[in-house]
């Protein structure tokens, strides 16, 4: 589990920053009685991404909108033999 922790905290040092003082926190409060394993530092990470997105909602969302010119036509057909 530490040695996935490091490799997040090279891509995503504010995720793996969460995640240690989240348990940090549980070891503070006696929540943690065994060692953490990957497979529940994977879910404190999926519940951080989690939440991040619910806070962000929407804002994260990339859409595009073509400009539509008048030349087009609406025909699949991009040879310009006929002209």
């Amino acid at each position: 589990a530490l040695a996935r922790l490091r490799r997040v905290k090279l891509v995503k040092k504010d995720r793996a920053t969460a995640v240690e003082s989240m348990i940090a926190n549980m070891a503070l409060q006696g929540k943690i009685d065994t060692k953490v394993t990957e497979g529940k530092l994977i879910e404190m990470l999926e519940g951080i991404v989690g939440a991040q997105q619910q806070k962000e909602g929407n804002s994260a969302k990339i859409s595009f909108q073509r400009k539509k010119y008048t030349f087009d036509s609406d025909e699949d057909d991009d040879n310009d033999d006929d002209l």
